[in-house]
């Protein structure tokens, strides 16, 4: 976006705005630089992008990530046209309707004191008397059939949190930050296109050991479904055994010891027990967000592949970073990556070894086939160079002696 590029904006006859709900509920979400743009809109209709950058004192970055912050709440849409944008304006939300939007309170929460938050949130003076007003249903009647289509298509992607929550004391699940969580959970929403029974699902296989919501793995687990993995025929018969083994000891929502019963199971072939710190470091790795197919096939690499007798804590953590960095969240890409480690570790090894090896030169002039090619001329005036630094040599000693 340059300053020299055109914009127009739509909508803005058509906006409802409340200055003091806009300054107390958005203000602190969207900052004050959008918080300007966006009333600036509102009284603009064309003209140039240089309006805004000169009206408001901004750079370019300053009017675009103004912008991204209007657009992400819905305030606004961006057109581009290039070398014309367009924005169209949108209404905010009233304080009524604010409040029952848990997306928009969790994040007001977020950002400032809750209770200043709780305050500022506390309905007016409550209306007196019997309430007598009509419900919708008592005075419009609508074919059912297509109602329930249209109520289908307007909420089938939006995500129910009142839902999720419901399910979650079902199952005995808990947040282990409301707040944060529940940001988390809306980003996933919409980032992953998931409403909330799948999320839910997902959440529920994932948890922490104390029943609470581990939002890295649940967002790990999104990720690796987003992954194209290699096919399993791709691999050498024992290592898809092996995925499919790590596949099936996975913590379910009733069950939470997969990757435990997996080291179990390796210790039978390779011999020795499990130590209580080596559950704490299997614990630390579910914490950490990586997914039980992840940590059956590290288990595996460090137990089995290079041949440790023990889980050491220092390692581990070294392999579930690497996982972490590279997006490793599926057995088959765990398997591909640990086994092409292998082949890194020992290709750097080599190189390292062949930096290593010094080559020494012998001077020219030991070789026995030297042949001196400096002039006379030369040769003399080095003679002449070396009497005098001599003579020179000489006369300070003796004033040093003297």
């Amino acid at each position: 976006m340059l300053a020299g590029d055109t914009f127009s904006v739509v909508n803005s006859d058509k906006t409802s705005f409340d200055a003091e709900t806009f300054t107390l509920l958005y203000l602190p979400l969207i900052g004050r630089d959008a918080f300007a743009l966006y009333q600036l809109m509102r009284t603009s209709k064309s003209g140039k992008i240089t309006f805004f950058l000169e009206y408001l004192n901004f750079g370019p970055n300053h009017l675009e990530e103004a912008l991204d912050q209007l657009s992400a709440l819905r305030l606004i849409d961006v057109y581009d046209n290039h070398p014309s944008y367009t924005f169209e304006l949108h209404s905010p939300k009233n304080r009524e309707d604010f409040v029952q939007d848990d997306f928009l309170k969790q994040l007001l929460l977020s950002k400032v004191n809750p209770s200043y938050i709780e305050k500022l949130l506390e309905s007016d003076e409550q209306p007196k008397g019997q309430k007598i007003s009509k419900k919708f249903y008592e005075i419009y009647h609508l074919d059912a059939e297509n109602l329930s289509i249209k109520q289908e298509k307007t909420t089938e992607n939006e995500f129910n949190m009142g839902a999720f929550e419901l399910a979650m004391t079902d199952q005995n699940l808990t947040f282990s930050n409301e707040n944060q969580d529940k940001l988390a959970l809306y980003q996933m929403s919409e980032k992953f296109d998931k409403n909330w029974f799948e999320l839910f699902n997902l959440a529920n296989k994932s948890k922490n050991s104390d029943g609470t919501i581990n939002i890295s793995q649940l967002r790990n687990r999104l990720v690796s479904q987003t992954q194209k993995a290699p096919v399993l025929s791709s691999f050498d018969k024992p290592w898809q055994d092996l995925i499919r083994s790590a596949k099936n000891h996975l913590s379910s929502g009733q069950n939470q010891d997969g990757p435990v019963v997996f080291i179990q199971q390796l210790r039978k072939n390779t011999g020795g027990t499990t130590s209580a710190a080596e559950f704490r470091i299997i614990n630390d790795l579910s914490v950490q967000g990586i997914p039980d197919e992840v940590q059956n096939i590290l288990l595996h690499y460090v137990l089995v592949q290079r041949k440790n007798s023990v889980l050491n804590p220092t390692f581990v953590h070294q392999l579930a970073n690497e996982c972490l960095q590279n997006s490793i969240f599926t057995a088959e890409a765990a398997v591909t990556w640990f086994t092409n480690r292998e082949k890194r570790k020992k290709e750097n090894q080599e190189k390292f070894a062949q930096k290593s090896k010094l080559v020494k030169k012998s001077p020219a002039w030991s070789n026995a086939n030297y042949v001196e090619q400096t002039s006379t001329e030369k040769q003399a005036k080095f003679a002449e160079l070396q009497k005098r630094m001599r003579k020179e040599n000489e006369n300070g000693i003796r004033r040093g002696n003297s």
